[in-house]
């Protein structure tokens, strides 16, 4: 194959890898999937803290060993990683007391290994196929593609996920085929991830395909040392380049309070009196409006200038979290609609950006760096709220979750409000400093 046959190959695998990777079935009913197979909110937020600091140990290690080794093989790595995470979900016992959490356990830190493995692997891997072929004009069009086919399968993915794990659900399905079997929740807990264990060997014959034309270095007789002489460089090569600086600390900061409360949506869901069955639905929603933010972001970033589009990006989120906080029964979806396009312009807009500043030695090890300081922070976050929660239970002894959690969203727009100042601080500070 020739460099440009290569590159359209790999932008057409990316699609398909990416859309498979990021759509889970169990999304849907995530935080209540862990709290029914008997796990508490703060075993929960333990564990996430877990996965984040999983990511936050792999994340760097693994973007420059694509760096040194090649990416299509931590493209691999991951891929098989999403599968044994899977099915050790699978074979975990639903109130399975210590046994059940230590299931968990490995299971959040596979994950962890997979998330690391392909944040910057798979982008890299297609960005530099593509500029060899002189063809990275046409990433920002992939990325609008990519983004927007994942919102579309997501739509198909969370409402199936959702109506799966209903049991009224899957009774009245099993009762229309002439069976009159009684169904339980827990018979129908694993059903999203034994789906979902369909998709990733999908996954992994997809990371299989991927061609690399990457221009190796030198060889050496030890790639590690040199993955971390490549981390170094690429760490004072940040330093200078004040568009990744500003791009890295945006979603440091961003990213990490979004996906805290993205994790615990179900549990907000049911505090606005949304009924269980309608989450899968309002999922979909959320991934088509989603959808249509790749043509939103390909225009902000044609037209806008870089403040500009940040700017208002901010804006949405603060206002969203606002009023997230006042826990508006059915209205509140409202604004999470409004979170959620904010949060997929962001990351259009950071995937447009941040590959347009790299360079192709140390592509794959930035874009590590920004994840790895992204899910520090989301470590940081987890735990921080868990103490929150930890705290209004012991002194609201005779509240339920739900009022516990209902009390506990008033800390996202204050927090949100506080680091978004920090940042302007920071970045006025070291950009001040480092001119003079």
């Amino acid at each position: 194959m020739d460099s440009k046959t290569i590159a359209k190959f790999n932008a057409r695998t990316f699609i398909l890898y990416r859309t498979l990777f990021r759509a889970r079935f169990y999304y849907p009913v995530f935080t209540l999937l862990f709290l029914d197979f008997g796990l508490s909110l703060s075993q929960f937020a333990i564990l996430n803290s877990v996965w984040a600091l999983t990511i936050v140990l792999f994340e760097i290690p693994l973007g420059s060993l694509a760096d040194t080794i090649g990416r299509r093989k931590i493209v691999i790595i991951s891929a098989v990683m999403l599968n044994l995470e899977l099915l050790v979900w699978l074979f975990a016992p639903i109130n399975g007391g210590d046994t059940l959490f230590i299931f968990f356990l490995v299971n959040r830190i596979l994950s962890g290994i997979c998330e690391a493995a392909s944040s910057g692997a798979d982008e890299a891997l297609v960005y530099d196929s593509l500029k060899s072929a002189n063809l990275q004009n046409k990433w920002a069009g992939i990325l609008e593609k990519t983004q927007r086919y994942t919102s579309l399968y997501f739509i198909f993915v969370l409402f199936i996920g959702a109506v799966i794990y209903d049991p009224n659900s899957v009774q009245s399905i099993i009762h229309f085929f002439g069976h009159q079997l009684i169904i339980s929740q827990a018979d129908c807990i694993k059903l999203p991830i034994f789906l979902n264990q369909i998709a990733a060997i999908f996954v992994l014959i997809n990371a299989f395909k991927f061609k690399e034309n990457w221009k190796k270095p030198n060889k050496s007789h030890s790639p590690f040392s040199d993955s971390l002489k490549n981390v170094f460089k690429s760490i004072d090569w940040i330093k200078r380049s004040k568009i990744v600086l500003i791009l890295i600390l945006i979603i440091m900061f961003s990213e990490s309070l979004i996906l805290q409360f993205l994790t615990l949506m179900q549990q907000y869901w049911k505090v606005i009196n949304i009924p269980i069955f309608y989450y899968g639905i309002i999922g979909s929603g959320l991934a088509l409006f989603a959808s249509a933010i790749p043509s939103l972001g390909k225009f902000c970033y044609k037209n806008l200038k870089f403040k500009t589009n940040f700017l208002l990006c901010y804006i949405s989120l603060f206002i969203a979290f606002i009023i997230i906080s006042k826990s508006i029964p059915y209205y509140g979806i409202i604004p999470v609609i409004l979170l959620y396009c904010s949060y997929q312009l962001i990351i259009y807009l950071n995937g447009c950006y941040i590959h347009d500043a790299c360079e192709e030695l140390n592509r794959a090890t930035i874009l590590s760096v920004q994840n790895m300081l992204s899910f520090s922070k989301y470590g940081l976050v987890s735990i921080f709220y868990s103490l929150i929660v930890s705290c209004l239970s012991n002194r609201l002894l005779e509240s339920s979750m739900d009022q516990v959690f209902e009390i506990t969203l008033f800390a996202f727009p204050t927090y949100f409000a506080i680091s978004t100042l920090f940042i302007f601080f920071l970045a006025n500070l070291y950009f001040k400093r480092n001119t003079k």
